[in-house]
């Protein structure tokens, strides 16, 4: 009974929000879609120098900050968008399908927005060492550190010697895949293709969004992290230092 409230209030929202005019559809974007975790970033006082957000409002932002804004006139009980650290039960359902057609990454991997891919050398270490360490390093993420980088609940669906997969949300359940390509180099050693991407534009916390983002597909939208970086380059730098050192204390301790 309480999700057909939830569903309407959604639906109101998505109307309002397409209802704002052809400015938004023509404007360009540049940044946005984690604005909403800037007073949270804020608050973290560990590490001020390398972690503090700074995101520049935008269109998009705007845009988000409105469509919280609706849902949450709209409902007593926003229950869908509440700032769980793990995943509702919407979310695990939608996760998968919306991982799988990844809407948010259609446009975003051949314009380079909310979409990145960088290649890690490992020469001392082999796939199978490298994708061991990479899982490791995840799953000792200390809450502080899942904070930093924006994935307090995340779910490895693969963790082989040729690939690593997983499902990340972030506080407000945007779902942003992980996906790292792993091969032997012709020395021993180890090359990984890694991607971050979003994979929509609408968080899975809403019924129906895996479908709804494929109608956003064509709309650019970014995520800016610490230090004016994006926050897929900032992600990927910082889980290639913490896998290249995991790598190194196993070898020290074998």
């Amino acid at each position: 009974a309480t999700m057909v409230p939830s569903i309407a209030v959604h639906v109101v929202a998505i109307l309002l929000l397409a209802s704002q005019g052809n400015s938004f559809l023509t404007s360009p974007v540049k940044q946005g879609r984690q604005a909403v975790f800037t007073k949270a970033a804020e608050k973290d006082q560990t590490d001020r120098s390398n972690e503090n957000y700074a995101p520049r409002k935008t269109l998009t932002s705007s845009r988000r900050r409105f469509f919280f804004q609706v849902t949450g006139a709209l409902s007593t009980a926003p229950v869908v968008l509440a700032a769980n650290a793990s995943p509702s039960i919407i979310s695990s359902i939608q996760g998968p399908v919306q991982d799988l057609i990844a809407p948010g990454h259609w446009l975003g991997q051949l314009i380079g927005i909310n979409s990145k891919t960088v290649q890690w050398n490992f020469s001392d270490a082999t796939p199978d060492q490298v994708s061991t360490a990479l899982v490791k390093v995840l799953n000792d993420l200390t809450p502080e550190r899942r904070s930093k980088l924006c994935i307090p609940e995340f779910d490895i669906t693969r963790a082989d010697s040729t690939k690593v997969h997983v499902r990340t949300w972030t506080k407000n359940e945007w779902l942003d895949s992980l996906d790292v390509s792993l091969k032997q180099d012709e020395n021993g050693g180890c090359v990984a293709e890694a991607s971050f991407y979003a994979t929509g534009f609408l968080p899975t916390s809403i019924p129906g969004a895996p479908i709804i983002n494929i109608g956003f597909a064509w709309f650019p939208f970014a995520s800016p992290g610490p230090r004016g970086e994006m926050l897929q380059d900032f992600r990927l730098r910082a889980l290639q230092s913490l896998v290249s050192k995991q790598l190194q204390e196993t070898k020290k301790g074998a």
